[in-house]
């Protein structure tokens, strides 16, 4: 037997053939939060002996010590609903808030049914046998002890388990390695005696160095002072005790769902549960973020589309290992998937389902991917962990529209779409229908009349699939520099301008520089009209405050899409040359940070600005 544990972020290894374990248990959960909770209540309920163990003194993460104590999205059914309605009931009688009374549901449920807890306890190391886990070492305040158990679910969210047990993972985007913008939660009393709760994105986070995450709790918690978050009809309460941290690591699985497979409808026949969500990625660097996801979110304005995602078993086992499974935001997903795969609801869903196959497994005395699919689906199914009638495939479900997606593939019908101010499913179903409508395309943009809508959105469907037609009125578009936004979202609605400066760089386009050029480089840039027409604040368009989001995104777009063009004409040497110097003298200072927002280093809105920055001069630097 051998025993892993992390020192400087990198599992230390050493033999463990004499060691004698304190106590024995079917399972132990690490972690019992959104997810690890009612992985310990499911294991406990089908019969076996539960551990659960966690870093705060008590049971609910966000939900609890988060306070984050509503719902975005996420599929309905489960054993959370009973817990939901007791909660509430327990909380007229009783409680001042519904978060206290489901931190006590959760922990006695847990307990009633035989399952025991270790709080204000961390695991500290691994024992395995090979590739399967035998059980943890744990830090209590009496000293390590050392836990033997047939299954062991890592619910940490950050694959803490996994990483010492030495699982491949993978963490943050492509692009720069940033996760998901954390937040901080501010629980205030309004003038009327009630409790509410506000939150705002503070910023991007490495949880996994400890001096950065301190001084990132400090600095998200002094940021609920600054005047553009203060409440004016309210008093403030407490700062909730644990930050939002909306991604870290995610272990390679079994089976991986990615955005790509979720789009072609390539999805598991074995469903534990179903995610539901849009890609509520919160960041506004969007120009960082996989062409996939830009496709999707940016050139064809789907980001608050919603899909319903079935997770299998297969998701939830890191590849290659045995008697682990885990349950969480770090499940087998990639990080575009990242962002719909962790809604409070369905993080309920994957504990429950966790904690069944875990308990399953060990009474049958087999591996849980090899359990009887049948028998598991009737258990989910008992409690409405598992409904099919949650597989509803992609949907806007707002308060503007609820009604399935549709794909087009009707000529009259698409190009009917695309006159309006909403074409984004059309312009995604040229995108999957691909150089089939390339020639109708080109003659409707011609062709438009005076139309300059179905002229535009033509033009974006042919440079999403690729077609170097639509370059003239790409130009055209940035030279115009409009502040035209689109509608098919109830927020986060896209630029023209920003479409257009996307396709032409991803299309290489180099008659598209000069202007790239005047937008990075001269400074009477940031007086056009184009930065100062949306004055109100829309949630269509959903701006920050104090953040100027139309300087920001389109000068985030020039300088990554010249990027794309240079990368494009690698041979152009006079071009690279040419373009470094660009970006180089654009990004030497924080001239643009300055422009985009007057918040202080440290905040959400510095710190989009600051990515960009960042991720050009390390272009820079590589090249040179």
């Amino acid at each position: 037997m051998i025993y892993r544990r992390m020192a400087d972020g990198i599992p230390r290894e050493t033999a463990a053939d004499d060691i004698a374990f304190d106590r024995h248990y079917d399972v132990i959960v690490a972690g019992t939060g959104t997810a690890g909770s009612f992985a310990v209540l499911a294991a406990a309920m089908q019969g076996v002996s539960v551990l659960g163990v966690d870093r705060f003194s008590g049971a609910g993460g966000m939900s609890t010590f988060g306070y984050v104590d509503g719902y975005y999205y996420g599929a309905n059914g489960g054993m959370y609903e009973k817990i939901d309605r007791e909660g509430k009931a327990l909380q007229d009688e009783m409680f001042l808030g519904k978060v206290e009374a489901k931190q006590y549901l959760l922990e006695k449920k847990a307990a009633d049914q035989g399952a025991e807890f270790l709080f204000e306890t961390v695991v500290t190391g691994v024992y395995l046998n090979g590739k399967t886990v035998r059980g943890i070492s744990v830090l209590t305040e009496d000293g390590v002890q050392n836990l033997a158990c047939e299954m062991l679910i890592d619910a940490t969210a950050e694959a803490e388990v996994c990483a010492m047990a030495g699982c491949a993972v993978d963490c943050g985007r492509q692009s720069d390695g940033k996760t998901r913008p954390y937040t901080s939660v501010k629980v205030w009393v309004t003038e009327e005696g009630n409790i509410a709760r506000t939150n705002h994105d503070s910023g991007y986070i490495n949880q996994y160095d400890p001096k950065e995450l301190s001084n990132a709790i400090l600095a998200a918690h002094e940021s609920q002072l600054l005047g553009e978050f203060r409440n004016k009809h309210g008093r403030v309460l407490f700062l909730a005790p644990s930050i939002g941290i909306r991604e870290g690591r995610r272990i390679l699985a079994e089976e991986t769902v990615t955005m790509q497979k979720i789009l072609d409808g390539d999805q598991t026949k074995t469903p534990l549960f179903y995610a539901y969500s849009d890609f509520d990625k919160h960041g506004k660097d969007n120009a960082l973020e996989t062409e996939l996801l830009q496709d999707w979110y940016v050139a064809s304005n789907l980001s608050t589309v919603c899909l319903s995602v079935p997770i299998s078993i297969k998701s939830l086992i890191p590849k290659g290992y045995r008697s682990l499974l885990t349950a969480g935001r770090h499940i087998g997903v990639d990080h575009d998937t990242a962002s719909l795969v962790r809604m409070k609801k369905d993080m309920f869903k994957c504990g429950e389902s966790a904690g069944v196959c875990a308990a399953l497994a060990v009474k049958k005395g087999v591996q849980p991917i090899d359990l009887p699919y049948k028998e598991v689906r009737e258990i989910l199914q008992e409690t409405g962990c598992l409904q099919e009638e949650n597989n509803v495939g992609i949907m806007f479900d707002d308060q503007y529209r609820r009604m399935q997606v549709r794909w087009l593939t009707d000529e009259n019908e698409i190009r009917r779409e695309l006159a309006g101010d909403m074409p984004g499913i059309a312009i995604y179903s040229c995108k999957r229908l691909g150089n089939r409508m390339a020639e109708e395309l080109k003659q409707w943009m011609s062709g438009a009349d005076g139309n300059e809508l179905l002229r535009s959105n033509c033009a974006i469907a042919l440079g999403l699939i690729g077609d170097k037609a639509c370059l003239p009125v790409l130009r055209d578009i940035v030279r115009n520099r409009d502040s035209f936004y689109y509608k098919d979202n109830r927020r986060t609605n896209q630029l023209r301008t920003v479409i257009a400066i996307y396709l032409a760089g991803k299309l290489g386009d180099m008659e598209l520089a000069p202007m790239l050029k005047e937008i990075l480089l001269d400074e009477r840039e940031y007086g056009k009209g184009l930065y100062h027409e949306i004055t109100k604040t829309s949630y269509l368009f959903n701006p920050n405050r104090n953040f100027n989001e139309v300087y920001f995104q389109v000068i985030s777009y020039a300088a990554v899409s010249l990027i794309r063009i240079m990368e494009k004409h690698p041979e152009n040497q006079e071009f690279r040359k040419e373009g470094l110097k660009i970006l180089k003298e654009a990004f030497g200072d924080d001239f643009h940070i300055q422009k985009t927002t007057s918040m202080p280093e440290g905040t959400f809105e510095y710190a989009s600005m600051q990515n960009i920055r960042d991720y050009v001069n390390r272009y820079c630097r590589k090249k040179l």
